[in-house]
This record gives structure tokens, sequence and C-alpha cells, in this order.
């Protein structure tokens, strides 16, 4: 364990000024654990914690979990005032840690079945479904280019550390990705989203193995997805509501998903 009292010591590079540190991150192929909870979850994972940074009152509370995940020599234990001066803002919970991002699984050894994200760039709604995704049974998750990673900060704060326990992949040809995965395993496409020929998710009956595909809120699914999918699957609304969050939405079809497949 080492005990830190200098903020500028270049081994706390990667929780310097969160504000900015993004992109440092997203380039060193880490994300960053952001609270107790989080970071605790994460500890349980197989990922790779290359560092941790809390208070000496965190360190002593959780010394069993992080004795068994990494080395002394990866633990920085700091004062929660020079945390906040560290990071640039007040720390709710003093405990964060740096995670190597694993390998993105290969699209064809995917377990099924498959979550695909098309166009989701807020990063919120992105942590929220793979927090349901994970939550509900569903550890394959396939994002498109135009969806905002699952590793930045927010979307692992969101999913509360449910990241490090699905396997994650990034398309940069969703449609022909979703094809190939279709013709090569006869596994059908189900879209989620409202159109004059969708069916009510309140009926429908799920197939044994599919890839299910939830789109922005501002644009929904791509018009190349929809014309490739089996089956358009919505959920009915009331009262002049037309839609819900796409991450409130997700957490209804997918536990009608897993409610079907027991």
């Amino acid at each position: 364990m080492n005990t830190v009292h200098d903020v500028n010591d270049p081994r706390l590079d990667f929780y310097r000024d969160l504000r900015f540190a993004q992109t440092l991150h997203t380039s060193s192929k880490v994300f960053l654990t952001d609270g107790e909870k989080i970071t605790l979850s994460v500890l349980q994972s197989s990922l790779n914690v290359r560092s941790i940074l809390l208070t000496q009152e965190l360190y002593e509370k959780h010394l069993p979990s992080i004795q068994s995940k990494m080395s002394e020599d990866a633990c920085y234990v700091m004062s929660k005032r020079d945390m906040d001066i560290l990071i640039g803002f007040d720390l709710h919970s003093p405990m964060m840690s740096i995670v190597e991002e694993p390998v993105s699984t290969p699209f064809s050894s995917m377990k099924g079945p498959i979550i695909a994200l098309n166009g989701i760039v807020n990063s919120d709604n992105v942590g929220g479904i793979i927090r349901n995704a994970v939550g509900l049974g569903f550890e394959s998750i396939i994002t498109d280019s135009t969806t905002s990673s699952p590793y930045l900060r927010r979307s692992v704060r969101v999913s509360m550390g449910t990241v490090a326990f699905a396997a994650c992949s990034t398309s940069k040809n969703l449609c022909k990705d979703l094809l190939m995965l279709k013709n090569e395993r006869s596994i059908p496409i189900i879209s989620a989203e409202i159109t004059p020929i969708s069916k009510n998710v309140s009926s429908y009956k799920f197939p044994h193995d599919f890839i299910l595909v939830f789109g922005s809120e501002g644009h929904g699914i791509s018009h190349d997805i929809l014309a490739i999918s089996d089956e358009i699957i919505h959920i009915p609304m009331f009262n002049l509501v037309n839609s819900l969050n796409v991450s409130s939405s997700s957490a209804i079809i997918l536990h009608a998903a897993k409610v079907q497949k027991g």
C-alpha cells in the first residue's frame, strides 16, 4: 500500500482532473470506476485492475477484497481532501480504480441472445441498458460506431460496474455484422421500434435465441437494420405518451424475454 500526500504524484495521472481525463483513458484502453459500490463490483470481476485509489478508512474496510485482486504496490491511499483536489471535484464516495478494458469478443463467438445498440449517444442510456441486460442475464452487447462507449466514466457509473461482466464488442457496420450473424447462426433479428407493423411485446413470443436491437430516442433504429429485421416489437403506450426512455424500454422488453426463457 502506498500512502500518497502529493497530488502531483505522476503515478496518479489517470485520476487527475476527471473533467478532462476521458481522452487519456480511452486512448489507453482503460476505464475508471467511481465510488465504493462500483469499484467493489468490478473487483469481483475477471478484469485486470491496474490501480486503486481510496482513503485509509475504505482501504482498511475492504482490505480482503483488495488483497485478493491486486498487489499492494497498485494501491494508493490519500486523504479525501487530497483526492478531491486531485480529481477536481468533491467526491461523494472516495474510492476509485483504473481498470483495463477487456478484449472485444468476436461476433461469431458471442453467446446468444445478443443485445445490439444502434446510435445511442447518451452514455447514461448505454449504462442503463447494460445494467438491465446483465442484471436479467443477457451478457453479449454489440455497440455500433455511433453509440457511446460502454467504458465512458458515465456509462460505467450508471451501469453500476456491471459492464465488467458483459461481453462487449463494437461494430463498424452494424447492419452488415447483424446480417452475418443472422445468416451464419440462423438467429433472428428483433428490433424494438414503434411502426405500423410492430407487434405488442406483451403478447410476443420470443424465440430461444435472438438479436435484440435498441435505437436512439431521437432517430430510432436505422432503416437498413429495420429492413433486415425478422420482427419488430413495441411497448404499448397510453395517455398521449408516445414512448419511454430507451433504457426504461430495455428493462421492460428484456424482462419479458427473460420471463419467457425461464
